[in-house]
């Protein structure tokens, strides 16, 4: 069992770090002030994960506006800072191969190279988007922001086609994407090859969306009313409503409200067979539904008044990984005993990836 020292992270970084094979973590490319930081602010705790997980998720503190993009390799006790503009804001970034892609407000989306830890390339997006997802059959970047959805070629990164209807997630399955908004009655479906809205489904005001391709179901996830929709990916019809009191039960547009809530759905999560998606609550839950039976299965409880948002299961099934958006943590929780295994304070984001 090996001895983990964590190290605070200053917010508004994009954050990558790894949980594995932990060895004492050293700060050798951060600033002076971030290392003083981070050596007032180690949290000596043993941790029983022995995995290769690689989370990567742009910080908390992104909506707010960040300075740097940080590189975070606990495996290899290495920490790199790589410089962005000052004050861009970004959500959600989008994974290809070794590159990842941080869409920002802005209208400039960074190109980093995962293993270099450089921004290699940056190009011109729409003004206000910041949310990226892969059509990976399409060799498509799809960016998305609150007026638009503009879909990029990855080899020329040149804009194919556009939207003119925004929204804050998107599942995508084949090649269709699942536009859906937390201000929208309606879920929008979009050929990714034409760029048109070919369908329309009744399923609204959706904070975080996820595909399983083993059942090849569209999970939507309703904040104000804890709604739970599960929408056939073939026929785009209804498969089943799982009503949950889990709703928020305030208005999207109010942001203060939002961050005073005591429960409701933030980041959707698929677990690596397709037979659980699990959910991140602000009721301190990772919410786990079974995918074969569209079912609510169970709570597991994480840490007492924690609003949980991001979320990532790592490829083996065994943890999952969660934000603790109100003590500005990511936290590792083991889905078997339902015990917090590790903490990494300093370390947030409101949507995770797991490699």
């Amino acid at each position: 069992m090996n001895k983990i020292n964590y190290m605070l992270i200053p917010l508004g970084l994009f954050t990558i770090f790894e949980a594995g094979s932990w060895a004492n973590v050293s700060a050798q490319a951060m600033t002076p002030t971030h290392l003083a930081t981070a050596q007032h602010s180690v949290n000596k705790r043993t941790s029983r994960i022995s995995l290769h997980d690689e989370l990567i998720g742009v910080s908390a503190s992104a909506v707010m506006g960040n300075t740097n993009l940080l590189i975070n390799q606990i495996n290899k006790a290495k920490i790199t800072s790589v410089s962005l503009p000052m004050n861009v804001k970004g959500f959600q970034t989008a994974i290809n191969g070794n590159l990842a892609y941080v869409p920002t407000q802005q209208g400039k989306t960074f190109v980093v190279n995962l293993q270099t830890h450089h921004v290699i390339s940056s190009f011109h997006s729409t003004i206000g988007a910041q949310y990226a997802n892969i059509s990976n059959p399409l060799h498509l970047l799809i960016i998305t922001g609150k007026k638009s959805v503009t879909a990029y070629s990855l080899a020329t990164r040149k804009p194919q086609w556009q939207v003119p209807v925004g929204g804050n997630t998107m599942a995508i399955a084949g090649n269709y994407a699942y536009l859906s908004s937390n201000s929208m009655k309606n879920t929008k479906v979009i050929d990714l090859k034409s760029g048109k809205i070919v369908t329309s489904i009744p399923v609204g005001m959706i904070e975080d969306s996820v595909y399983d391709p083993q059942m090849n179901t569209i999970w939507l996830a309703n904040w104000g009313n804890g709604d739970m929709t599960v929408v056939n990916a073939k026929t785009n019809k209804i498969i089943k409503v799982i009503r949950k009191k889990e709703g928020g039960g305030y208005t999207m547009n109010d942001m203060n409200n939002m961050m005073m809530a005591t429960s409701g759905y933030m980041q959707l999560a698929l677990g690596p067979h397709g037979k659980h998606v699990y959910a991140a609550s602000f009721s301190s839950h990772i919410m786990v539904f079974n995918a074969v039976k569209n079912s609510f299965e169970k709570d597991i409880s994480t840490i007492q008044m924690a609003m949980l948002s991001g979320l990532a299961v790592d490829p083996s099934g065994q943890y999952a990984y969660t934000t603790v958006d109100n003590m500005n943590e990511t936290i590792a929780v083991s889905l078997k005993s339902g015990k917090v295994v590790a903490t990494y304070p300093g370390v947030a984001s409101y949507r995770w990836t797991s490699l």
